[in-house]
């Protein structure tokens, strides 16, 4: 029968250095992994040498305007941003000059889809197409009603949530919308899903596919191109949301539902596709708010911002990583937008709408400090532990302040353009430790390091020599009780038990 004789104590070293997990809120904090976090906010992973890094900021508008932006979208070709406002104005923007105005939108929807065809912009926001011609912006009156629009092997091709078909130009002419049954240029239809009881509501391009999203929660991957169409049910349950909350990323396609961020990725399992939940660390969370959603990609730095709601809370999903950040902005933002130099943002403040660059230059959101902050995952012990020594390592251009806090115990930081190390004697004890990390200061996040003491019981068997001390403490303690183990003594008198 083994026995206590006493407490040993080792120092565990807890690092918070390698945090490429990201955070992960769908698992208690205590078992997450050790590359995770519980709260990494407005932080991100430089693409170079993945380095943890006070996000971008947004800086001193570029442009005000007089209305809330709702949408912008960039012409790649041609390096211009377009701008939709809430009071359907639009206007051409190019990096640096004023914004021109060049028309009005025709449509419900408040942001609409865009491509580019044969030169021209057109765009799609609930009633006919609408294109610009880089001169004039007019009606296409022969159109369809489209609030989705894309381009497919020479063909415009237009939907409208709520129906079943997927509308193709003729070819090379995104004015003809005429059908001839003898002529296999003309205009072409399909209906995706015939008579299963649902609407198109979402559709995205992979290179040889189309991934179409319908209301009654079915996936269907429409391969081919007219009149070759091959139809064929992927998934279902998809719980999708709106035409706004899907995109392509490389092979897959990502779509955001009420269960949070999935896609729908290439497979040899099933339909060659298989649905998968990639958000599902940050799924919890995510999920939370989805009423009013968009996903926008940054490819340069292969980032997926995730926004439920169109509010001032934007996941960023670091996919060559699998990890996610939180980025958190003083004001609403609504649309996320990069072209081959630059990343626009939209914030929105009351009836105004300001169009910012995301840029490492900017250390700021219009004036106002980026408050960062790092939760590590929990560390538990059935004794308590004694946290003794601190040390930190970050890297900053500037002098700083930040805050060390182990449980509700604040150690205050202060680093200079010389000296950024900074080691911190403490004596926190406690049987939980959770450690946090929070500054308004730009910074290279490098690391934290804790050494903490923790106990543990020695124990021996009963029979062994060790069982009978000849003296010392040990030894002392047994001539006066006469009982080596004290820990069962007094058990079964007036219900006492061992744990007191």
């Amino acid at each position: 029968m083994a026995k206590k004789v006493g407490k040993t104590q080792k120092i565990q070293t807890v690092s918070l250095a390698d945090l490429t997990g990201g955070m992960n809120v769908s698992s208690s904090p205590e078992f997450i992994e050790d590359n995770e976090c519980v709260r990494l906010e407005n932080f991100e992973f430089d693409i170079e040498g993945n380095k943890l890094r006070t996000r971008r900021g947004l800086g001193s508008p570029l442009f005000t305007f007089d209305s809330p932006i709702s949408h912008v979208y960039n012409d790649y070709a041609l390096n211009t941003f377009f701008v939709f406002l809430k009071n359907k104005n639009i206007y051409r923007y190019e990096f640096g000059k004023t914004p021109v105005f060049i028309g009005v939108l025709n449509g419900t929807s408040d942001r609409p889809i865009c491509c580019k065809f044969g030169g021209n912009l057109l765009i799609a926001s609930g009633s006919k197409l609408q294109k610009y011609d880089y001169q004039s912006l007019k009606e296409i009156s022969t159109s369809p009603d489209a609030d989705i629009v894309f381009v497919r092997a020479g063909r415009v091709v237009v939907t409208k949530s709520g129906q079943d078909l997927l509308v193709y130009s003729a070819i090379g002419n995104d004015e003809d919308w005429h059908e001839n049954s003898n002529d296999a240029s003309a205009r072409k239809d399909v209906n995706v899903g015939y008579k299963d009881d649902g609407d198109i509501l979402g559709v995205t391009s992979l290179a040889t596919d189309l991934i179409v999203f319908k209301s009654n929660g079915y996936i269907y991957d429409v391969q081919n191109e007219p009149e070759d169409w091959n139809i064929i049910q992927i998934g279902d349950n998809s719980d999708f949301l709106s035409l706004h909350a899907c995109t392509n990323i490389n092979t897959d396609a990502v779509f955001l539902s009420n269960y949070g961020l999935r896609s729908v990725a290439t497979s040899q399992s099933y339909a060659n596709f298989e649905k998968k939940d990639i958000g599902e660390k940050c799924n919890p969370s995510i999920k939370s708010r989805v009423d009013k959603p968009f996903l926008s990609e940054l490819k340069r730095t292969k980032q997926l911002l995730v926004s439920g709601y169109s509010g001032n809370e934007v996941w960023c999903y670091h996919y060559a990583l699998k990890a996610f950040s939180k980025w958190v902005f003083p004001w609403p933002i609504t649309a996320i937008c990069e072209n081959r130099y630059h990343v626009l943002v939209a914030m929105n403040k009351g009836n105004t709408g300001g169009l910012y660059e995301l840029s490492w230059d900017n250390t700021t959101d219009d004036g106002l400090k980026i408050p960062q902050y790092i939760e590590s995952k929990e560390l538990r012990d059935t004794h308590e532990m004694n946290v003794y020594r601190t040390y930190i390592d970050i890297q900053a251009e500037h002098e700083g302040d930040g805050v060390i806090r182990i449980n509700s115990v604040e150690m205050p930081y202060h680093w200079t353009s010389d000296e950024q190390q900074k080691e911190m004697k403490s004596q926190i004890r406690a049987p939980r430790l959770r450690f946090y990390f929070k500054t308004d200061d730009p910074i290279i996040f490098k690391f934290i390091s804790f050494d903490v003491v923790m106990e543990r019981e020695s124990m021996v068997s009963q029979g062994s020599s060790s069982s009978r001390p000849s003296g010392g403490l040990s030894g002392a303690r047994s001539k006066k009780n006469g009982n080596h183990d004290n820990f069962l003594q007094g058990v079964g008198k007036h219900g006492n038990t061992p744990y007191g």
